[in-house]
Protein backbone atom coordinates (compact mmCIF):
# COMPACT_ATOMS: atom_id res chain seq x y z
CA UNK A 1 0.00 0.00 0.00
CA UNK A 2 2.87 2.37 0.73
CA UNK A 3 4.41 1.78 -2.70
CA UNK A 4 1.04 2.28 -4.40
CA UNK A 5 0.39 5.55 -2.56
CA UNK A 6 3.90 6.88 -3.20
CA UNK A 7 3.73 6.02 -6.91
CA UNK A 8 0.36 7.73 -7.21
CA UNK A 9 1.36 10.85 -5.28
CA UNK A 10 4.97 10.99 -6.55
CA UNK A 11 5.89 12.39 -3.11
CA UNK A 12 4.20 12.04 0.27
CA UNK A 13 5.30 12.96 3.78
CA UNK A 14 5.81 10.43 6.56
CA UNK A 15 3.10 12.19 8.55
CA UNK A 16 0.55 11.83 5.73
CA UNK A 17 1.41 8.16 5.19
CA UNK A 18 1.03 7.41 8.88
CA UNK A 19 -2.34 9.14 8.98
CA UNK A 20 -3.57 7.46 5.78
CA UNK A 21 -2.59 3.96 6.94
CA UNK A 22 -3.45 4.54 10.62
CA UNK A 23 -0.01 3.56 11.92
CA UNK A 24 2.81 5.39 13.68
CA UNK A 25 5.39 7.51 11.88
CA UNK A 26 8.06 5.17 13.31
CA UNK A 27 6.41 2.25 11.51
CA UNK A 28 6.30 4.21 8.26
CA UNK A 29 9.97 5.19 8.50
CA UNK A 30 10.98 1.57 9.17
CA UNK A 31 8.83 0.26 6.30
CA UNK A 32 10.12 2.91 3.90
CA UNK A 33 13.69 2.02 4.80
CA UNK A 34 12.98 -1.62 3.92
CA UNK A 35 11.17 -0.65 0.73
CA UNK A 36 14.11 1.54 -0.34
CA UNK A 37 16.53 -1.34 0.27
CA UNK A 38 14.34 -3.48 -1.98
CA UNK A 39 14.43 -0.79 -4.69
CA UNK A 40 10.73 0.10 -4.52
CA UNK A 41 10.86 3.79 -3.52
CA UNK A 42 13.25 6.59 -2.57
CA UNK A 43 13.42 7.95 0.98
CA UNK A 44 13.82 11.70 1.33
CA UNK A 45 13.89 13.97 4.36
CA UNK A 46 10.44 13.84 5.93
CA UNK A 47 8.87 11.38 3.49
CA UNK A 48 9.26 9.24 0.40
CA UNK A 49 9.09 9.74 -3.35
CA UNK A 50 8.40 7.45 -6.25
CA UNK A 51 11.13 5.89 -8.35
CA UNK A 52 9.10 7.05 -11.32
CA UNK A 53 10.11 10.65 -10.64
CA UNK A 54 13.63 9.76 -11.74
CA UNK A 55 12.42 9.33 -15.32
CA UNK A 56 12.01 12.28 -17.66
CA UNK A 57 8.36 13.24 -18.07
CA UNK A 58 7.37 13.63 -21.72
CA UNK A 59 4.14 14.51 -23.49
CA UNK A 60 3.51 10.82 -24.13
CA UNK A 61 3.92 9.91 -20.44
CA UNK A 62 1.92 12.82 -19.05
CA UNK A 63 -1.64 12.12 -17.94
CA UNK A 64 -4.67 13.77 -19.52
CA UNK A 65 -6.12 16.68 -17.53
CA UNK A 66 -9.17 14.60 -16.60
CA UNK A 67 -6.94 11.87 -15.11
CA UNK A 68 -4.90 14.08 -12.80
CA UNK A 69 -5.47 13.90 -9.06
CA UNK A 70 -4.19 15.66 -5.91
CA UNK A 71 -7.35 17.79 -5.84
CA UNK A 72 -7.10 18.68 -2.15
CA UNK A 73 -3.51 19.87 -2.50
CA UNK A 74 -4.27 21.88 -5.64
CA UNK A 75 -7.21 23.58 -3.91
CA UNK A 76 -5.03 24.64 -0.98
CA UNK A 77 -2.42 26.08 -3.31
CA UNK A 78 -5.02 27.83 -5.48
CA UNK A 79 -6.76 29.38 -2.48
CA UNK A 80 -3.52 30.90 -1.20
CA UNK A 81 -2.49 32.18 -4.64
CA UNK A 82 -5.90 33.73 -5.28
CA UNK A 83 -5.49 36.12 -2.33
CA UNK A 84 -2.95 38.07 -4.39
CA UNK A 85 -5.56 39.10 -6.97
CA UNK A 86 -7.33 42.38 -6.20
CA UNK A 87 -10.21 44.27 -7.81
CA UNK A 88 -9.05 46.04 -10.95
CA UNK A 89 -6.22 43.61 -11.70
CA UNK A 90 -5.41 42.24 -15.14
CA UNK A 91 -4.13 38.67 -14.85
CA UNK A 92 -2.95 35.81 -17.03
CA UNK A 93 -4.10 32.35 -16.02
CA UNK A 94 -2.09 29.51 -17.51
CA UNK A 95 -3.60 26.18 -18.49
CA UNK A 96 -3.49 23.21 -16.13
CA UNK A 97 -5.30 21.60 -13.24
CA UNK A 98 -3.19 23.57 -10.74
CA UNK A 99 -4.56 26.89 -12.03
CA UNK A 100 -8.18 25.87 -12.63
CA UNK A 101 -9.16 25.72 -8.91
CA UNK A 102 -8.35 29.44 -8.54
CA UNK A 103 -11.55 30.26 -10.38
CA UNK A 104 -13.81 29.28 -7.48
CA UNK A 105 -12.05 31.81 -5.24
CA UNK A 106 -12.03 34.86 -7.56
CA UNK A 107 -15.51 34.89 -9.17
CA UNK A 108 -16.61 37.93 -7.13
CA UNK A 109 -13.57 40.05 -7.97
CA UNK A 110 -13.84 42.77 -10.61
CA UNK A 111 -10.88 41.72 -12.73
CA UNK A 112 -9.78 41.01 -16.27
CA UNK A 113 -8.47 37.55 -17.14
CA UNK A 114 -6.58 36.46 -20.25
CA UNK A 115 -6.25 32.72 -20.81
CA UNK A 116 -5.66 30.10 -23.48
CA UNK A 117 -7.30 27.37 -21.39
CA UNK A 118 -10.82 26.03 -21.84
CA UNK A 119 -10.63 24.70 -18.26
CA UNK A 120 -10.64 28.32 -17.06
CA UNK A 121 -13.49 29.26 -19.41
CA UNK A 122 -15.62 26.38 -18.19
CA UNK A 123 -15.44 27.69 -14.62
CA UNK A 124 -16.95 31.12 -15.36
CA UNK A 125 -20.37 31.44 -13.68
CA UNK A 126 -23.28 33.57 -14.95
CA UNK A 127 -23.09 36.17 -12.19
CA UNK A 128 -19.30 36.50 -12.25
CA UNK A 129 -17.68 39.95 -12.20
CA UNK A 130 -14.80 38.66 -14.31
CA UNK A 131 -14.13 40.02 -17.79
CA UNK A 132 -12.49 37.25 -19.81
CA UNK A 133 -10.36 37.40 -22.96
CA UNK A 134 -9.69 34.08 -24.66
CA UNK A 135 -6.66 33.46 -26.85
CA UNK A 136 -6.98 31.48 -30.06
CA UNK A 137 -4.56 29.14 -31.79
CA UNK A 138 -4.15 25.42 -32.34
CA UNK A 139 -6.23 23.59 -29.74
CA UNK A 140 -4.79 20.55 -27.95
CA UNK A 141 -7.62 18.47 -26.42
CA UNK A 142 -5.26 16.62 -24.06
CA UNK A 143 -4.27 19.89 -22.40
CA UNK A 144 -7.57 21.76 -22.93
CA UNK A 145 -5.64 24.75 -24.24
CA UNK A 146 -4.50 26.58 -27.37
CA UNK A 147 -0.84 26.81 -28.41
CA UNK A 148 1.30 27.92 -31.32
CA UNK A 149 2.17 31.14 -33.21
CA UNK A 150 -1.40 32.51 -33.20
CA UNK A 151 -1.64 32.02 -29.45
CA UNK A 152 1.65 33.85 -28.88
CA UNK A 153 0.63 36.69 -31.20
CA UNK A 154 -2.68 37.18 -29.37
CA UNK A 155 -0.98 36.97 -25.98
CA UNK A 156 1.48 39.74 -26.85
CA UNK A 157 -1.38 42.25 -27.17
CA UNK A 158 -1.81 42.33 -23.39
CA UNK A 159 -0.02 43.36 -20.20
CA UNK A 160 -0.65 41.91 -16.77
CA UNK A 161 -0.41 42.77 -13.10
CA UNK A 162 0.17 39.09 -12.41
CA UNK A 163 0.77 35.86 -14.32
CA UNK A 164 -0.11 32.55 -12.66
CA UNK A 165 1.86 29.69 -14.18
CA UNK A 166 1.61 25.90 -13.95
CA UNK A 167 4.31 23.32 -14.66
CA UNK A 168 4.95 19.63 -15.28
CA UNK A 169 7.73 19.45 -12.69
CA UNK A 170 9.99 21.45 -10.40
CA UNK A 171 13.54 20.36 -9.60
CA UNK A 172 14.22 22.07 -6.28
CA UNK A 173 17.93 21.23 -6.18
CA UNK A 174 18.61 22.60 -9.70
CA UNK A 175 16.04 25.42 -9.39
CA UNK A 176 14.47 24.48 -12.72
CA UNK A 177 10.82 24.47 -13.76
CA UNK A 178 9.87 21.94 -16.46
CA UNK A 179 7.30 21.44 -19.19
CA UNK A 180 6.92 18.37 -21.38
CA UNK A 181 7.07 20.18 -24.74
CA UNK A 182 8.13 23.48 -26.30
CA UNK A 183 4.83 25.14 -27.20
CA UNK A 184 3.42 25.56 -23.71
CA UNK A 185 6.88 26.59 -22.50
CA UNK A 186 6.91 29.58 -24.88
CA UNK A 187 3.48 30.70 -23.70
CA UNK A 188 4.60 30.63 -20.07
CA UNK A 189 7.77 32.62 -20.81
CA UNK A 190 5.90 35.22 -22.87
CA UNK A 191 3.20 35.71 -20.23
CA UNK A 192 5.86 36.23 -17.55
CA UNK A 193 7.60 38.89 -19.67
CA UNK A 194 4.30 40.75 -19.98
CA UNK A 195 3.52 40.58 -16.26
CA UNK A 196 4.68 42.82 -13.42
CA UNK A 197 4.82 39.77 -11.15
CA UNK A 198 4.76 36.04 -11.81
CA UNK A 199 3.71 33.17 -9.59
CA UNK A 200 4.13 29.41 -9.93
CA UNK A 201 1.49 27.01 -8.61
CA UNK A 202 2.86 23.54 -7.90
CA UNK A 203 1.51 20.76 -5.70
CA UNK A 204 4.10 18.50 -4.07
CA UNK A 205 3.51 15.64 -6.54
CA UNK A 206 5.41 17.72 -9.12
CA UNK A 207 8.44 18.37 -6.95
CA UNK A 208 11.65 16.71 -8.14
CA UNK A 209 9.89 15.61 -11.35
CA UNK A 210 12.01 16.31 -14.44
CA UNK A 211 10.23 17.26 -17.65
CA UNK A 212 11.54 17.03 -21.19
CA UNK A 213 11.99 20.82 -21.51
CA UNK A 214 13.90 22.92 -18.99
CA UNK A 215 11.60 25.88 -18.93
CA UNK A 216 12.32 28.61 -16.37
CA UNK A 217 14.66 29.20 -13.45
CA UNK A 218 12.66 29.08 -10.21
CA UNK A 219 14.19 32.39 -9.11
CA UNK A 220 12.24 34.08 -11.92
CA UNK A 221 9.03 33.79 -9.89
CA UNK A 222 8.03 36.28 -7.22
CA UNK A 223 6.59 33.34 -5.28
CA UNK A 224 6.10 29.59 -5.70
CA UNK A 225 2.95 28.33 -4.03
CA UNK A 226 3.14 24.70 -2.94
CA UNK A 227 1.43 22.48 -0.41
CA UNK A 228 3.34 21.05 2.55
CA UNK A 229 6.81 19.89 1.53
CA UNK A 230 9.18 18.22 3.99
CA UNK A 231 12.71 18.70 2.73
CA UNK A 232 15.93 20.36 3.73
CA UNK A 233 16.01 21.95 0.26
CA UNK A 234 13.26 24.57 0.28
CA UNK A 235 13.50 27.48 -2.13
CA UNK A 236 13.62 31.00 -0.69
CA UNK A 237 10.57 32.09 -2.70
CA UNK A 238 8.45 29.05 -1.76
CA UNK A 239 5.16 29.76 0.04
CA UNK A 240 4.04 26.53 1.71
CA UNK A 241 0.34 26.09 2.46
Amino acid sequence: MIVQIVNDRKYISTKELASTLNVTETTIRRDCEELEQNGLLIRVHGGAKSLKTENVLTREKEKKMSERGHIEEKNKVALKASTIIQDGDCVFLDGGTSIEPMMKYIQDKKIKIVTHSSLIMNEIVDQSNIEVYTIGGRYIPKYNMSVGPITLHDLEQFNFDSAFISCAGLDVSRKLVYTVEMETMEIKKTAMKLASKSYLLCDSSKLDVKGFCSCINSDSFDAIFCNEYHSESVLDNMVLV
